[in-house]
This record gives structure tokens, sequence and C-alpha cells, in this order.
């Protein structure tokens, strides 16, 4: 398996993993922290496999093949998932959220997250769902897209590229990432460097397409709850409009007094960790204890 999960080690130092236990890994991507779970809660540990994109989870599937006897799996997102576990009464011992785009989705060009790549400008990660990142690049209104490149995409030369991609939907409308990817770079006279101009811009598409801030928000109360005593919720989020969320949800979940943050500042990737699987380099790891004290 060639997928290797983000900070994998401190994730399960967090979790504090035991035989007997149930994750419920509500975004299980290729499955490697699944994994790592399993093995160190072997041979009765459990997991619950989630994930909104179908083809991730057939991926997960797959990789833990050899595993499958311990392993559910569950087509959803975080909020359909957590609800039904506790419509059915299920408490598992550990929740894990691993957010944002994987490797996989950005290597695949046809699903139209890659800035690199030219293919569709789609960037679902839910393929049943309507909105594509191209609908909001060709219809949203120019001081809404101003605002999504800012807030979402930490954009401060949103004024610029939005007058840019205002003028090229007057001539034809945007259909691939290359379309998009060329707008930016002649707005901002730039195509390279260490980062392209447009990373910032497909960010912000990325998140604004998945409604994943709304769904970060809504999950978290959602998965204290769901959790046994004791249980712990680790997320890692690779974007500051991410972090700032779970690390104000955690400190008003604690001030709820439902239980204790258990990171007091976000963990970062090691330094070997991140020259060997650069996607590790802006993760940021936090975690939360059902019922703790503070």
């Amino acid at each position: 398996m060639g997928h290797v999960p983000v900070m994998a080690v401190e994730v399960m130092e967090l979790l504090d993993p035991r035989a007997g236990q149930l994750l419920v890994d509500l975004t299980v991507g290729a499955g490697g922290h699944a994994r790592c779970f399993l093995e160190a809660t072997a041979p009765t540990g459990r997991v619950l496999a989630a994930d909104r994109d179908s083809e991730a989870l057939a991926l997960a599937e797959c990789n833990l093949a050899d595993l499958s006897e311990r392993v559910t799996f569950q087509h959803g997102d975080s909020v359909s998932v957590l609800r039904s576990l506790i419509q059915r009464g299920v408490a598992p011992d550990g929740i894990l959220m691993d957010l944002g785009v994987s490797s996989m989705q950005l290597d695949d060009e046809e699903r139209g997250f890659s800035l690199r790549e030219d293919g569709p400008l789609d960037m679902r990660m839910d393929a049943n769902q309507k909105t594509t990142a191209a609908d909001i690049v060709n219809r949203m209104r120019p001081d809404r897209l101003e605002t999504l490149l800012r807030e979402e995409g930490d954009e401060h030369r949103c004024r610029v590229i939005v007058a840019a991609i205002v003028e090229r939907r007057k001539l034809r409308k945007f259909r691939t990432t290359g379309d998009l990817r060329v707008v930016i770079e002649g707005a901002l006279r730039s195509k390279g460097g260490r980062t392209h101009p447009a990373t910032k811009t497909f960010q912000a598409l990325r998140i604004a397409t998945n409604t994943e801030l709304s769904l970060i928000r809504e999950s978290l109360p959602l998965a204290v709850q769901c959790l046994a005593p004791g249980g712990r919720l680790a997320v890692i989020s690779f974007h500051s409009g991410e972090d700032r969320i779970v690390k104000h949800d955690f400190r008003d979940l604690a001030k709820q007094g439902l239980g204790a943050v258990l990171t007091a500042k976000p963990i970062s990737a090691e330094r070997a960790e991140v020259r060997s699987n650069r996607r590790s380099r802006s993760a940021r790891l936090r975690a939360f204890a059902k019922g703790a004290q503070a």
C-alpha cells in the first residue's frame, strides 16, 4: 500500500488504542490510520470506516481486505454517519477526522482537485452531490466570490483574481482546471514559485464545493455526544480556517463540562516526516477527551 497516513504515531498516542475498542474513522481515505488502530488493538479491536468519497471507500476496503473481519464500511459524510451512530446507540472509544483533500484525490486529474493537471473543474468529494467548483466559478456573484477566496482560501489578492474570472466568464464558461489556472496566472502575472499562484483559490473552491467548514462545525459536538465516556476525538486539519474551528469548538465543549482538551497547542509533524511526506507539512493535530477532567 503506497498511502502514508499523516502523523500516524501522534494520532495513535492521542487515541490511546486498546484491545477491544471501537474507532470510527470518519474520513478513512486509503485506510492508513484505520490499519494502525487495528494493529494496535489486535485481535479484538474494530473500526467503522466511513468516507463521503465512494472511490476512497472502495480503496480502503481493498487496502484493509486482510483485516476485513474487524472493519465495517459506511458511505456518508461525517454528520450523517455520526447521526446514524447516535440513533443506533453506538458509542465508540475513538473518533478520527482527517480533514482536507487526500493525495489520491489530487493524483486523479478527473476529480478536478489538482491545479497541476488539466481536468474537469469538479472538486466534489461525493459524486452524488450536484454543485461543482465550475458552478461556483461560473455563477457566484463577484462580491461573494471575493469573500469566499479571502475567508476560505486566505487569498489577499482575491479582488484581482475575481476581476479576471468575471471578465473571462463573460466570454465563455470555465470548464477545466486549466481554464482557471491560466486566468489566475495571468491576473497575478506569475506561473510558479514555491507555491503556485492558484493554490489558495483552488483550496477555497474545494472547501466551498464540499461545504467543508460547516460540516466540521456540525460534526464536532455530534462526535463528542457520540463518544463513550472517556472516549477520544482526534482531528487533523490542513487549513488555518479548519484549525480555528477545531480550537474554538474544543474550548467551548470543555467550558460546557463535556470533557477536556488534550492538546494545549496543535501538534505538527516532525521534520523527518515532512521530508518524507510533503502533505504533512501543513498538518495540525488536536484532540479532545469526553468526560475527562481539565
